[in-house]
């Protein structure tokens, strides 16, 4: 399975290759990780590609090697976001990428809080989205950007793209109506995932009125203290160096 998979990644990048070269083209491929118990338990791993915060026990998460692993890779204080990519089980896959180098480790998923995003926002409005049916090709406004935000009352942009990509390259699927009237479409897809929605009414909008979602609070945060899981294989090893020693220092005097 695993041959496999590698063997459909390298024939997607030569036909990468190959349509580069006859012309200007646009496409995703599925990014894996630098991660060696990744690569070994791939066929394993589940693709997840959420938002989470950090919320461990004791105020703080650590990044281990593997799942159940002794390598600690990093640590962060609760409340940090943090990007799951991949799970294994009951373990996600942090990935980061810091001075141009990527960084990936294993986190216990019960150690993490799931941020509010366009997935929770369908689980609970799904039921009122309706079918978009070229409604925003009628737009005439002035403005000249489109701003996506994660769900309707996001309380940020996530995204920007041009007013004329947005129009010529409609990928809207879905419309949803908010409490004050205002309608949104949501798009998966433009010249790269967006995941996002965008007010048809007002698409160069920064200032709308924020959503009440359910979003827990973490545990408060406290400063990381190496853990003890960490430190095992020098203690294995020192205390396998004070055992020998302690078998040769009676046979070095008995031999003097």
């Amino acid at each position: 399975m695993r041959h496999t998979k590698r063997l459909l990644l390298c024939l997607t990048a030569l036909a990468l290759l190959f349509s580069a070269a006859a012309g200007p083209a646009r496409a995703d491929v599925l990014w894996e990780p630098s991660n060696s118990f990744y690569w070994q338990h791939d066929s394993e791993c589940s693709y997840e590609d959420r938002g989470y915060l950090a919320n461990g026990p004791e105020g703080y998460v650590t990044l281990w090697d593997a799942p159940g692993g002794v390598g600690a890779l990093r640590q962060f204080e609760n409340g940090t976001s943090l990007w799951v990519y991949w799970r294994y089980e009951d373990w996600g896959l942090v990935s980061l990428w810091e001075e141009g180098k990527e960084l990936s480790g294993w986190v216990p998923m019960d150690q993490l809080l799931l941020k509010y995003d366009h997935i929770s926002f369908e689980e609970d409005y799904g039921g009122q989205f309706k079918d978009y049916d070229g409604e925003f090709a009628a737009y005439r406004g002035d403005a000249e950007t489109v701003n996506f935000f994660e769900y309707p009352g996001a309380p940020e942009v996530k995204d920007s793209r041009r007013l004329e990509d947005v129009q010529q390259n409609d990928y809207t699927l879905e419309l949803f109506t908010d409490e004050e009237g205002r309608t949104w479409g949501y798009v998966g897809y433009l010249y790269g995932h967006i995941d996002g929605w965008f007010c048809l009414d007002e698409p160069d909008g920064t200032d709308f009125p924020l959503r009440n979602v359910d979003q827990p609070a973490p545990v408060p945060a406290q400063t990381p203290r190496p853990p003890l899981r960490a430190a095992l294989p020098f203690l294995l090893v020192g205390g396998v160096i004070l055992v020998t020693l302690c078998l040769l220092i009676p046979y070095l005097r008995k031999k003097k």
